[in-house]
């Protein structure tokens, strides 16, 4: 029996990981971690306190990272670390590929979307005789229109060269009517003037006589 504790085994402390964590210390900064995220990240992976802190002030130092934001009192959310893929998982079969649909249910999608698009066009081609046809009603309507007010304008203008026409007419009636009578007074107007004149004479001497 050991007296004084003599002879009993020490307690193995864990022996820290080589060298100084300054790769680590980067990635770490680099995924938004800070110092107070950075220290347990380390301790849990075997580097002890020196390590750690040699570590951060190189590459504090060495400016080639992302430099830390002020610590402001704002707790840093904790975030997710990158797991290790081990060929295992790297390894893994791959699952099988899906079954191929049939060729009849492709055809069946087929017809059924070539039917769909094929309505719908009917429907389309449907609409534009529609309206090809109302088109040509309303085409024929107003021709129908325009041939009436013509034919209008066309009788119009007979009429009013007709009535021209009979004016006319009338016109050289009446003008050889009085050119008739010129004649007729030019032949009975000596002869009356000359049994006036006669009136006349026999009126004065009638007056004369009874004097």
């Amino acid at each position: 029996m050991a007296i004084f504790g003599f002879g009993k085994k020490k307690k193995e402390m864990p022996q820290a990981a080589p060298g100084l964590p300054i790769d680590q210390v980067r990635a770490l900064r680099q995924r938004g971690m800070s110092n107070d995220q950075i220290i347990p990240e380390l301790e849990r992976q075997g580097y002890n306190s020196s390590q750690i802190f040699d570590a951060l002030n190189q590459v504090s130092l060495s400016g080639g990272n992302i430099q830390e934001p002020p610590d402001l009192g704002i707790p840093q959310p904790n975030l997710p670390q990158e797991q290790y893929t081990g060929p295992e998982q790297q390894l893994k079969p791959t699952p099988p590929p899906q079954e191929l649909i049939n060729k009849e249910q492709i055809e069946e999608m087929a017809e059924a979307i070539i039917d769909e698009k094929w309505k719908e066009f009917e429907e389309d081609i449907r609409i534009i005789i529609d309206w090809k046809e109302k088109t040509e009603t309303k085409v024929s309507q107003i021709e129908q229109q325009i041939k009436d007010l013509v034919n209008s304008l066309n009788n119009l203008h007979k009429s009013v060269i007709s009535k021209i026409s009979e004016y006319d007419k009338n016109i050289t009636d009446v003008g050889t009517e009085i050119k008739a009578m010129e004649k007729v007074f030019q032949k009975v107007l000596p002869s009356l003037t000359e049994n006036v004149n006669k009136l006349d004479r026999m009126t004065k001497s009638s007056k004369l006589n009874k004097k």
